[in-house]
């Protein structure tokens, strides 16, 4: 099992023919990647929810109405349509993956509340959009008021592309359940594919690339959807292991 050390190397040691126009490997946006896989990679490991500390938000003055923020897209869509936060009461949260064509936040939310906190869910359960750059969704306690005490905006679903990426996701795990190796020439060509039957207009697949690189393991899989990029990075899988699609 990779350390997040060995994760971060792994990464770091893609594509043999670098495209000079990918990401700067020491750019803010390398580093969100870096983040969001190791996150990933997380959930993964874990194949169950993760229970982890939240720091709450202070509101300094006025009420939460007076404040500006940018959530997502800014009109209660996710930037981060895979992840789910369920915000407990006690200083503490529980992230599982979510597909948004068939999940209702709230309802996943409230069928692992009690596995998750140890008490039955709440009466009223309100899924929000954070403030975040990627707008993930929170599920917290309470009514909608919870999204402007967040600096949060209330969840409105799942945009068309949205729709159209779970779809894709879907697709592409059911082409490879059954393989235990695919080459990432192969990979890509079925994303190509998928994309283009999923009408999933400017995305593209593609290796995190820094000053050290290495050729192209036997295997591949996907490591990270990167959805304001419309980015799919993908990863060497190691071969034997089912075939990984977040």
């Amino acid at each position: 099992m990779l350390s997040d050390d060995e994760l971060v190397r792994m990464l770091r040691t893609r594509d043999p023919h670098p495209d000079p126009s990918e990401t700067d490997p020491d750019s803010p946006l390398a580093d969100r990647i870096l983040a969001r896989v190791r996150e990933r990679t997380r959930r993964r490991r874990k194949r169950t929810m993760v229970v982890v500390p939240v720091v709450a938000l202070a509101l300094v003055g006025g009420t939460a109405a007076t404040y500006a923020w940018v959530a997502g897209d800014g009109a209660g869509h996710t930037l981060d349509s895979s992840g789910l936060t369920c915000v407990g009461s006690d200083q503490s949260d529980a992230v599982t993956g979510f597909d948004p064509g068939a999940d209702d936040p709230i309802k996943v939310c409230r069928q692992l509340w009690q596995e998750s906190f140890g008490r039955p869910a709440p009466e009223t359960l309100t899924a929000c959009v954070e403030s975040s750059e990627q707008g993930s969704i929170e599920v917290y306690p309470g009514g909608r008021d919870q999204c402007a005490r967040h600096r949060a905006d209330p969840y409105r679903g799942p945009t068309r592309e949205q729709l159209n990426l779970a779809h894709f996701r879907t697709e592409l795990r059911e082409r490879f359940a059954e393989r235990d190796c695919v080459s990432h020439p192969e990979f890509r060509k079925v994303v190509s594919e998928l994309l283009a039957k999923h009408r999933l207009t400017g995305w593209s697949a593609g290796h995190f690339q820094t000053a050290d690189k290495e050729p192209e393991g036997p295997c591949a899989e996907v490591s990270y959807f990167d959805e304001p990029e419309r980015k799919i990075w993908l990863g060497d899988a190691k071969a034997g292991d089912p075939i990984y699609v977040p």
